[in-house]
């Protein structure tokens, strides 16, 4: 490898998982951590962008002993070696490229957004109850409307600010929507693949770093739990249009590959296919 890799830990894609596979297929390799680089609630109250701030602050000191996010991405850039990883919080990729001035490339898994979404929804309000009482007014803005609302008005949340929370696995690989998809995964992404077929992800990479890695579970969070009706269905649609493409591109790449017969059970029921 003539770069270094950045671990896009996509939030409910499995990203516990993928970043406890990655520890074990760069075994060997510097791993360097990075926290949270998105600050997707910092525009509604100068209370949530500085509970972003304190926070990413506390975990840089610890690491590199500046609270600048610039200044942690040059320490990187200085020790690390091609081959090494960047891994560690929910990292966007534009963040890693704008502050290091080498070749980086993303390894990430994708999900179907509508599960995803759902899977959010259950764990912001798991989150949110499992607090005390008075732990609950630092929470994040999504975990309290988890708590606040049904999954319907959950997404109708999301939806009126869309500019925060629209298009985020988008936002996290930094795909524009205007770049070409098999231009923008060659020239940027070194492995990725969908949290659906996890045991192919691994595999996968398994053959690109040379070491046996399994995938531990594919749940990403939890489930989700009765019928979506049409109207969160659409809406999660308009939330996430940048994130569907993405996901059904990948799954275009996957099924064209020699060998490979993919077909998720997502795929077949919005396309009408048999599964």
């Amino acid at each position: 490898m003539d770069f270094v890799c950045v671990c896009v830990r996509i939030p409910k894609c499995g990203s516990t998982s993928l970043a406890g596979s990655l520890k074990r297929a760069f075994a060997g390799r510097r791993i360097f951590y990075l926290p949270h680089t998105l600050n997707l609630e910092g525009s509604f109250s100068v209370f949530q962008h500085l509970r972003f701030c304190r926070t990413q602050a506390t975990h840089l000191l610890s690491h590199y002993r500046t609270a600048n996010l610039a200044k942690a991405c040059q320490a990187i850039e200085a020790a690390a070696r091609n081959g090494d990883l960047i891994s560690g919080g929910h990292i966007d990729f534009e963040s890693v490229r704008r502050n290091i001035r080498r070749p980086v490339k993303i390894i990430t898994l994708l999900r179907d957004p509508v599960e995803r979404c759902r899977s959010e929804y259950e764990y912001c309000r798991r989150a949110h109850f499992r607090k005390s009482y008075l732990s609950r007014f630092d929470a994040p803005l999504k975990h309290q409307m988890a708590a606040r609302y049904d999954f319907h008005g959950y997404v109708d949340f999301l939806l009126d600010h869309a500019d925060a929370y629209g298009n985020l696995a988008a936002r996290f690989i930094g795909w524009d929507g205007a770049a070409d998809l098999d231009e923008f995964f060659a020239r940027h992404v070194f492995h990725s693949g969908v949290l659906e077929r996890s045991a192919e992800f691994a595999r996968g990479l398994a053959g690109k770093t040379g070491t046996r890695l399994s995938f531990p579970h594919d749940n990403g969070g939890a489930r989700a739990r009765g019928k979506i009706t049409r109207d969160e269905r659409a809406g999660i649609e308009k939330l996430y249009p940048r994130d569907f493409e993405l996901y059904e591109w990948k799954l275009a790449d996957l099924a064209s590959r020699p060998g490979h017969d993919f077909r998720s059970r997502e795929y077949a029921m919005r396309h009408g296919a048999e599964y």
